[in-house]
């Protein structure tokens, strides 16, 4: 495997060992990494999430290869989101909020975060299971509920120059993220987890209202802790990606599915401006 690809969902173990980092690197496959911190999270023996200060830590170690994302505390303001972006952080991450996403009393986090030009990347959809106890707020929702991909429309709409991201297909409402996708410039998905392949198959080649290509609107990520063991299980599934495009993308009219899904895309929406 010679091409290099872009991981846009991806996170960290608590007891990451730097030299995994640099060995990837080494291996030329992956180009870059964007790691989302996970404080909603109790660690526990067999459970390793990373906090906004070990994301930053990573990152301050492999700057320009690790893009940090630090994790939403719904409980505060939006002053958070400047103090985060003061610290180092590229963008965040959106996930178990105590309210649906598109409640007006987390409209200054978004506000702030359009202001700094912070990408979000909101976890939509099915989620692993985690009994309350292991959630650090009680208050947190531990099923997909207040999730839904639909409610990004109006984030979307309310702050037009606020790149969002969708992090996997939204499953079970794969339909609410088409229409995301196709009305709102600003929205873009980053395919992992449970993946609807059927529906991934059916609309690669479907167009926005603008006209652009739906495959110019999603990225490729894995959603796989990195940091510890050997990097061979991540590079199977970006193997696989490439196979899907390369074999199942023949009878298909994709045009450049591949290289944007891969990197493309993400590359491009670092530059985009709303």
């Amino acid at each position: 495997m010679t091409e290099c690809c872009i991981d846009t969902h991806a996170h960290l173990r608590s007891d990451y060992d730097p030299r995994v980092f640099e060995k990837i690197q080494a291996d030329g496959i992956i180009k870059q990494l964007w790691l989302l911190a996970h404080e909603c999270h109790v660690e526990t023996a067999a459970y390793h999430p990373a906090t906004n200060k070990q994301v930053l830590e990573a990152a301050k170690l492999f700057p320009e290869f690790i893009l940090p994302f630090g994790y939403i505390n719904w409980r505060k303001g939006p002053e958070q989101i400047e103090e985060l972006k003061n610290n180092g952080f590229f963008g965040l991450k959106a996930i178990r909020p105590i309210h649906n996403y598109n409640d007006l009393r987390y409209f200054p986090l978004y506000e702030m975060a359009e202001k700094l030009d912070m990408p979000i990347l909101f976890h939509v959809g099915i989620i692993a299971r985690r009994r309350r106890e292991e959630l650090t707020d009680p208050e947190l929702c531990a099923g997909p509920d207040k999730m839904r991909p639909s409610f990004l429309d109006s984030i979307a709409a309310a702050f037009p120059k606020l790149k969002i991201i969708q992090g996997h297909m939204g499953v079970p409402w794969c339909n609410e993220l088409f229409e995301s996708l196709w009305y709102y410039s600003n929205v873009r998905a980053s395919v992992s987890g449970l993946i609807d392949w059927k529906w991934l198959m059916e609309n690669l080649d479907c167009r926005t209202e603008s006209g652009v290509p739906f495959h110019r609107k999603m990225m490729y990520s894995s959603d796989s802790y990195y940091g510890v063991g050997e990097p061979e299980y991540v590079y199977r599934g970006i193997t696989f990606m490439r196979e899907f495009f390369d074999r199942v993308g023949m009878t298909y009219n994709w045009g450049n599915a591949k290289e944007d899904f891969m990197h493309g895309n993400a590359e491009r929406f670092l530059l985009e401006k709303f």
